[in-house]
């Protein structure tokens, strides 16, 4: 238990100083708020394939009772997705994460093009893939450390697993479109990022804070 503990206070680190570096990556550059938003996506777009990989692997049996999501999956109910295959469960997580990530991505791309009236200029191809990178190394570390080296597939069930992301698409969404009513009154990319960076860092620290509720509860069970 102790070494659980010791692993999820080192994850909480590597988040937080995941979402800082990205900061100061885009305090560097010039505050390229378009920048930070497509490092965001990609990250969205990361954790997903980690998920499929957490979904393909999982061994462990899911509660009904902890199963709770704000919206179908294929037309179905999150529960009704106990007991099926998890190659069955990876798709149906792959078609609903993939349709709003593409839409996200549409929607964050043409933001420098929409808000024509907010000075945020398009983004640096490089200074995207340095943010991104940044944020990502936390998630792949704590899933070769967390999920693979402390054998968590072994207890965790593939349908909480399926439905685990959801909430960091509603907090980037509303980072999103809150960061860019923000920049419009300020008429400032700052505002954006102030915002965003908020937003994201505590949207991901909370995420955290489930999953390791949960991976604990596992183990007490």
């Amino acid at each position: 238990m102790r070494s659980s503990w010791k692993r999820s206070q080192t994850a909480f680190v590597g988040v937080l100083s995941g979402n800082l570096a990205s900061l100061l990556l885009i305090w560097w550059y010039d505050w390229q708020a378009h920048a930070l938003l497509l490092a965001y996506w990609l990250e969205a777009g990361v954790i997903g394939a980690i998920y499929v990989a957490k979904i393909r692997r999982a061994e462990g049996t899911d509660d009904p009772e902890s199963i709770r999501s704000w919206a179908d999956i294929d037309g179905e109910r999150p529960r009704s997705y106990i007991g099926k295959p998890n190659r069955e469960i990876v798709d149906a997580f792959v078609q609903q994460y993939a349709t709003v990530w593409l839409f996200l991505g549409v929607v964050i791309a043409g933001v420098p093009v929409v808000e024509e009236d907010i000075p945020i200029e398009p983004a640096s191809p490089s200074v995207v893939a340095l943010v991104a990178a940044s944020l990502v190394v936390s998630h792949l570390v704590s899933y070769w450390c967390e999920y693979l080296g402390d054998r968590e597939y072994e207890r965790r069930g593939p349908v909480s697993l399926l439905v685990e992301p959801g909430p960091r698409f509603t907090a980037l969404f509303c980072a999103v479109f809150v960061g860019a009513a923000v920049a419009l009154l300020a008429q400032n990319p700052f505002g954006a990022i102030v915002v965003l960076v908020f937003f994201k860092t505590c949207a991901d620290l909370l995420q955290h804070r489930r999953e390791r509720k949960r991976a604990l509860r596992a183990v007490e069970d």
